[in-house]
């Protein structure tokens, strides 16, 4: 739509808020200006109250006369139609009863204009024209410039809007890597992922696309790999695991399935729908009856109404059961969350955020509405409703008369009231009592607090029925009890909850009344804290994972002990959940949930400073991974990467800060200082690669550059992390380059005996991976060094690797006894690379000589280690006993063990087998145990851990090869 005189309007919405005139780029005219154009633009078309625009242009909606919000329209008007007459009719921005109306078409909107062109390139790969589909996805792009109403997009009336048209941009990034897979362009569809998962590192679709590309481009290891840091992230972040669409593809890819080749694109929300419903880490426990009750109501009733008070869980029953129905309708099922919409506009904009609809130009967003849902069979599940209960019945008496297919289920506290309504009441969970000695609120606070803190004595079942009828048997009140399992005992907890309600069952009273957002319920417990707590609540927003309390007090900028004791606190008021250790004589962890976390970062970016928080998390993360340079297989060197393992959420966020988002020369020496052995021994190779390769590009982008040895450190790293990921002719390269450089380059005392550790390292890596005379020469660099140092640690690790170095030339038995000198030696000083690297080659040597029990003890001996160190994982150890067992005869325990190492070499991406002679001795077990018992052996072989299959007897002292 144009002016009378011709000249074009655009608005540029999709970004900084812009309006073009005449081919003109203008901005609204100030702040009060822009947030009236963009609650109009919200509303295009549509009329908008004075109390909506209030709102907008003025925090408290009260603006200070009306002839003050006239003004700002005024100059409003004069940015859309600067030529104007005095007097005359504006054409754009018109005046109607109670309020304006901004005349705007879907052309002259960005956002309109971006929400059809999503929605066009959907149909057309619905139609198979991924050529055309990735001509609209390319002009959808051209138009997104940021965050849309970006000065104004956290403000509660815009919020909603934001949300559809960032899940939109979320679904043209799928859509258009759908496109270039079809097209047959698996690279072009990779570089366009980066970018994508980097936006929205959650979306399990880009992860499933992302298999699929490097797949398709014929990096199966790659793909393989993929799925397991998706694996990862999710359940760092969400605590769930992956989806059946995510897991299915990798079953598929490690199946190879010839159809994965082809150019079948994944499966697109909109034509094979997936129900987005939230997935809970725990299981719903006492609700079994009310569960099938509402599942066999929605297939008799068009609206069923789930009603209780607060805090009895009805978005998890209704959940579960939208889950259940799935396949009684196909067209889709859709959660649509009304906790924070306040009037009968944001209702319709929040269905239509979860139904990813847009309005054609020429309708309403509710007549949109109408023809989506006419002739589909799907389930809409609206939750949080009481506040709203006028605004819901209208809009569902004639949507239900428009789609007579459409299913409705409905969350509040009290009823529609309206015809054909049936209604599920849902109490609080029974409490145990006289008549019932075994409610079903004890069963939720035992699974709950049993989840958390192990198997439950009995003499503390009295205790756990007190917590129960002192909440009232109130689900989330439950919840929250079990949820302090780690910081008090059941006896404290109990007697809190009798003594103060307020914490428990008093927040289960609140929750009975007005609650408008889960945020808010987070801002009424942010309120409580003192401000030193506040200060540690909001920068804990910088640590997005498991951290520990040195991580807390290092962003807080306060002690260790002051940390803790503000973690106790904010674990008490659940806006911290304490996670226990990672393994034995480790520290407690903490983690903030998803909700929590959002707004801490919104409080820190309120009345913090991000970057400083930020530089304190780098600054603790650089001081750790570099400071004291611990040396190699030291108990400081294995305390270090213990206390890296612990705060690994940390480490990344450093990471890709330093190395992605702001380069910096932190961020190469943090990696100089970790190499490739700290990702190996937190089996995270393939990362560890990525994130080396990453600083060793920086060092010639950064505007100083990096120092000479720290290059050298990285690119010895870079060439290690490929050995040991078995990419040999990618490490040649680099591993001649360093050879090279260490002799022309001027290496401190202090640097020296770093640089030979780095070495040392780097010739294992070769040698494991059969590149026998660059092992040797990077060996021989290090034994110049233990010349000139004569470096009591640098000489026995340059020992070790000299012993492991003899097995290709000499007979393995012969090599046995000098392997069992230096592993004593290394036992002696507590150095656990030496002991590793000595017990793994005296077990290969062992095995080379046909003496499968001297191998065993090796192997015994090897996983000792190894489980010390922290390592989950040891593929190629597990390769080797399986072998050893199989040697032995012991065929059934061999089958398990191979099937262990088998998945473990597929997480890491490594071929298989690893080791010489493992598909001879695996054919001969497989013969040997009947079926039966080989499918019962491989049911969880998985999932075992190196800690499940040490042998106790090393750890009892028992001597090794002898």
């Amino acid at each position: 739509m144009g002016r009378p005189d011709g000249a074009t309007v655009r608005f540029l919405d999709l970004g900084e808020l812009m309006v073009e005139v005449g081919g003109a780029l203008r901005t609204p005219g100030g702040r009060r200006p822009a947030a009236a154009l963009a609650v109009l633009l919200i509303h295009a078309d549509r009329p908008v109250s004075v109390d909506t625009l209030s709102d907008a242009i003025w925090d408290d909606g009260r603006p200070r006369a009306v002839s003050t919000l006239e003004s700002h329209l005024w100059r409003l008007r004069q940015v859309l139609e600067p030529d104007r007459k005095p007097g005359e009719p504006s054409s754009l921005l018109v005046t109607v009863p109670g309020g304006y109306r901004l005349r705007a078409g879907t052309d002259q909107v960005d956002s309109r204009r971006f929400a059809a062109l999503v929605e066009e390139a959907g149909t057309l790969l619905g139609r198979g024209e991924p050529d055309r589909a990735l001509e609209r996805c390319g002009s959808a792009r051209a138009l997104w410039r940021g965050r849309p109403f970006a000065a104004v997009a956290d403000r509660p009336w815009a919020a909603p809007t934001v949300a559809r048209l960032e899940e939109l941009a979320a679904q043209l990034a799928e859509r258009h890597v759908d496109a270039l897979l079809d097209l047959g362009r698996p690279e072009q569809a990779l570089l366009e992922l980066e970018s994508a998962l980097g936006e929205h590192p959650l979306r399990e679709r880009l992860w499933a696309r992302r298999m699929l590309a490097v797949y398709r481009a014929g990096r199966v290891d790659d793909a393989l790999a993929t799925y397991g840091r998706a694996r990862s992230l999710l359940i760092a972040e969400l605590g769930t695991e992956p989806t059946d669409e995510l897991r299915d593809l990798h079953r598929r890819m490690l199946d190879a399935d010839p159809s994965l080749r082809s150019v079948t694109p994944v499966p697109s929300p909109r034509h094979a729908p997936e129900p987005d419903l939230p997935r809970f880490p725990s299981r719903l426990v006492g609700r079994e009856r009310e569960l099938e009750r509402l599942t066999s109501l929605v297939g008799r009733s068009a609206l069923v109404t789930v009603l209780g008070p607060a805090g009895v869980g009805k978005t998890r029953l209704a959940t579960e059961a939208a889950r259940r129905l799935t396949d009684d309708f196909p067209d889709g099922v859709w959660l649509v969350d009304l906790t924070g919409a306040q009037d009968r506009d944001q209702v319709l904009d929040a269905i239509t955020t979860a139904l990813s609809l847009a309005a054609p130009a020429t309708d309403s967003s509710l007549d949109a509405l109408h023809a989506f849902l006419g002739d589909r069979r799907g389930l809409l599940l609206l939750d949080d409703c009481e506040h709203l209960l006028a605004e819901v019945a209208a809009l569902i008496e004639p949507l239900h008369r428009s789609a007579p297919r459409l299913g409705v289920i409905v969350t509040s506290r009290e009823r529609l009231d309206l015809a054909d309504e049936l209604v599920v009441d849902l109490p609080p969970l029974v409490v145990d009592d006289e008549d019932h000695p075994d409610g079903t609120a004890l069963d939720l606070f035992l699974d709950r607090w049993e989840a958390a803190a192990g198997p439950t004595d009995p003499d503390d079942l009295e205790d756990a029925r007190r917590v129960c009828r002192a909440v009232d048997g109130v689900p989330l009140a439950l919840e929250l009890a079990a949820a302090r399992a780690g910081t008090f005992t059941l006896a404290e907890i109990a007697e809190q909850t009798e003594q103060d309600p307020g914490a428990l069952s008093a927040l289960g009273r609140r929750r009975a009344g007005a609650q408008p957002t889960v945020y808010a319920a987070v801002e009424r417990t942010h309120r409580l804290l003192d401000d030193e707590t506040r200060r540690l609540h909001r920068r804990l927003a910088v640590l997005p994972g498991p951290f520990t309390a040195a991580a807390a007090a290092a962003v807080a900028g306060v002690t260790p002990v002051v940390a803790a004791d503000l973690l106790a606190d904010l674990t008490h008021r659940s806006l911290v959940v304490a996670r226990g250790p990672a393994g034995p004589g480790r520290p407690s962890r903490f983690s903030q949930l998803t909700i929590v976390r959002a707004h801490a970062a919104r409080a820190l970016a309120d009345v913090d400073d991000p970057e400083a928080a930020q530089d304190r998390r780098d600054a603790w993360i650089e001081r750790v991974a570099t400071g004291g340079r611990p040396r190699l297989g030291t108990p400081e060197d294995l305390a270090r990467t213990r206390a890296l393992g612990d705060d690994a959420a940390a480490l990344r966020s450093t990471l890709q800060h330093t190395l992605v988002d702001s380069p910096s020369h932190r961020g190469a020496a943090i990696m100089a200082g970790l190499g490739a052995l700290f990702w190996f021994q937190h089996d995270a190779t393939l990362e560890g690669t990525r994130w080396i390769e990453t600083a060793q590009a920086l060092c010639s982008t950064l505007p100083t550059g990096v120092g000479p040895v720290t290059s050298l450190q990285l690119s010895v790293g870079a060439a290690t992390a490929r050995a040991f990921a078995r990419r040999v002719e990618d490490a040649a390269p680099l591993c001649d380059g360093a050879l090279r450089d260490i002799g022309r380059i001027d290496v401190g005392p202090d640097e020296e005996l770093v640089v030979g550790d780095a070495f040392v390292v780097l010739s294992t890596s070769l040698g494991f991976s059969g590149e026998a005379d660059r092992a040797a020469a990077a060996l021989g660099a290090v034994g110049a060094i233990v010349a000139r140092t004569a470096d009591p640690t640098l000489t026995l690790v340059h020992r070790v690797r000299a012993r492991m170095a003899e097995l290709g030339h000499g007979a393995p038995g012969a090599v046995l006894g000098g392997l069992a000198e230096v592993y004593r030696e290394a036992a002696t000083v507590d150095n656990w690379f030496g002991a590793w690297v000595a017990s793994v080659i005296a077990h290969m040597a062992a095995l080379a000589a046909g003496d499968a029990e001297t191998a065993l003890q090796w192997s015994d001996a090897c996983l000792a280690v190894v489980d010390r160190t922290g390592r989950r994982q040891a593929p190629l150890q597990l390769e080797l006993r399986a072998n050893t067992l199989a040697l032995l005869g012991r065929y059934d325990e061999a089958l398990r063990v191979y099937g262990a190492a088998r998945a473990q070499i597929d997480r890491a991406g490594l071929p298989w087998p690893t080791a010489v002679g493992t598909d001879a001795l695996l054919e001969r077990t497989r013969a040997a145990v009947a079926p039966d018992v080989a499918d019962r052996l491989a049911r969880g072989a998985a999932r075992l851990t190196v800690a499940e299959l040490r042998s106790p007897l090393v750890a009892e002292g028992r001597p090794v090869g002898r």
